[in-house]
Order: structure tokens, then C-alpha cells, then sequence
């Protein structure tokens, strides 16, 4: 099979600057979300509970019969799941009410690095000195967010700062679970959405037992109306994610990290004035250059 190669067309370049801005948004639409006082428990169950419906319809149409769903592919979800919904959702909402959306973004930026770290470390890929500096630089990256005194608005935040982290490895831990272990027959959107399915299932129970349940205002409140757009986010990217995959490769498609870091900063400083030091503009540079050493083939 001819490999794809990438094709800087207008609408390719179009799509990965929609996507990157408005999963760069997420980020502040956490923040937002979490203002209420809202638990992060239950919102990270509406989260996965209203992906799933935004998803479902769509499934419905395309899958027929679904006869690809077994216990190997119920499984594989319920796995891919915890390292791509479960845990990343809930580690946002508990990051989103003490960090800065922009050094939340700037987290996000180290999950290709972390991934292609993981890849070699599983011998899934060839290791090089040219991927090797990517990833130290993706590590300088992080002791510039948490060593310096002066790096987070507050002293106290390196502690917090391990969920954004945590959500890295989970991001880099799912994308590496996806190609290894995904079901070779089963459709994407399928997956994607039994994935969320799953989640939700998993979040229900322990929010009813930590009394962490969020009931929804209607009509709803600003808090609310945040949750349903990480949701339509997340799903809109999935898709736009899918289309520049198919279309224009990976190598193309990898740019997308440059504009939702790039874009998760932008949105926090228009929505909320945030500014940053020296040490996190300098971290920033640092990341995106790892980024650039890692790139795929």
C-alpha cells in the first residue's frame, strides 16, 4: 500500500487550525465548568455521559448490526477508556480549579513527547538522537514549570501541577494501548463511542457513592453550558482528528500539538487575563521544539 504523504491543501490547513483552536478551548471550558463549585467527580461524569450522546446518533447510522462489539472489543474500551476519559477528565477538573488554563495547555504540549518516549521504551519504534533530545527537552520542559520559585503563580501549585503531568501519561499510555491493542475490525467512531459508554458506566457508581453527583440547572448555568462544550469539543476533535489522519497523514496531522498548546495559552489569557513568567514562555519554546524533534515519520 503507497504510504500517505502529507499535502499542505488549503482545507487540510483550514481543518488543523479549527481543531487545534477549539480543543485548545477545553482547557478553559474546564476552568469554567469548576467555577460553580461544582465537584470534579460529577463533572467528569457528565463529561463522558454527554459525549456519548453527542456520539450516538451518528453510530446508529454507520455501524448497522454492530456485530464487531464482543467482550474483547467491551474490554478493550473499558481500558482505552480509563487512560483516554476516566482518569484524564477527572485530573482536569481537579488541575482546572487551581491552575492557569495556559499552564495546563503547556502540559498537554509533552503527551507526543511522552508517547514516543513510551514507543521506545516498548520497542514499538526506533530510537535516535535527533528523538532522544526531543524528549530531554520535553523533560527541561517540566523542571521549568516546577523548579523555579518564580515559575507558577503560586509555590503551592507544583503540587497540583502532578495532574496536568498525570493526564500527559494517560494521554501518552491510551495513545500507545490504541495501537497496539485496538480491535482490527471494528469501526472508529464504533470504539469511540461504547469507549464513552464505559466511562460514564464507571463514574455513575462512584459518584453516587461519594455524594459527588451533579445535578444540571436548567435552564442550564454558565457552569453547565461549559461541561456541554468540552463535550462537543472532544467529539468535534475526534472527527477532525480522524479526517486529517486519513487525508493528509500523521506527520501533517502532529502539527495540531503546535496550535492547541499555542491556542489553550491564548484562550486563558482572553478569557481570564492570565500571564505568565519567564519560566513558563521559556518551558513553552522548550516543549514545542521537543515536539518538533519527535515528530513522526
Amino acid at each position: 500500500m503507497a504510504k500517505i504523504q502529507p499535502k499542505a491543501h488549503p482545507l487540510y490547513w483550514a481543518v488543523l487550525l479549527l481543531s487545534g483552536v477549539t480543543f485548545g478551548a477545553s482547557f478553559s471550558l474546564f476552568k469554567i465548568a469548576t467555577g460553580a463549585g461544582n465537584d470534579p467527580l460529577g463533572l467528569a461524569f457528565w463529561y463522558a455521559a454527554l459525549s456519548a450522546v453527542l456520539l450516538a446518533p451518528l453510530s446508529m447510522q454507520t455501524e448497522g448490526r454492530w456485530r464487531w462489539l464482543n467482550r474483547s472489543a467491551l474490554n478493550f474500551c473499558f481500558i482505552w477508556g480509563l487512560f483516554s476519559t476516566t482518569l484524564p477528565s477527572v485530573f482536569f477538573f481537579y488541575a482546572a480549579r487551581e491552575l492557569p488554563a495556559g499552564i495546563i495547555a503547556l502540559a498537554i504540549a509533552l503527551v507526543p513527547i511522552a508517547t514516543f518516549a513510551g514507543a521506545i521504551w516498548l520497542k514499538h519504534d526506533q530510537p535516535s538522537l535527533k528523538r532522544c533530545i526531543g524528549i530531554g527537552l520535553g523533560a527541561v520542559a517540566a523542571l521549568l514549570v516546577v523548579l523555579p520559585e518564580t515559575s507558577l503563580p503560586e509555590r503551592g501549585d507544583v503540587v497540583w501541577m502532578l495532574l496536568p503531568f498525570g493526564v500527559v501519561l494517560c494521554y501518552a499510555g491510551e495513545h500507545l494501548y490504541y495501537a497496539l491493542k485496538a480491535p482490527a475490525h471494528a469501526p472508529s467512531q464504533g470504539l469511540l463511542n461504547v469507549m464513552f459508554i464505559e466511562a460514564a458506566l464507571t463514574l455513575l457508581p462512584i459518584t453516587l457513592v461519594t455524594s459527588t453527583f451533579h445535578v444540571p440547572d436548567f435552564p442550564p448555568n454558565k457552569a453547565d453550558l461549559a461541561l456541554l462544550g468540552v463535550a462537543v469539543v472532544t467529539v468535534l476533535d475526534y472527527f477532525l482528528f480522524m479526517f486529517l489522519m486519513a487525508r493528509a497523514g500523521p506527520v501533517f496531522t502532529s502539527q495540531a500539538a503546535y496550535v492547541v498548546t499555542l491556542a489553550g495559552v491564548g484562550w486563558g489569557m482572553l478569557l481570564f487575563g492570565e500571564s505568565h513568567s519567564i519560566w513558563i514562555w521559556t518551558a513553552l519554546v522548550v516543549a514545542l521544539l521537543g515536539v518538533t524533534l519527535v515528530q513522526p515519520k
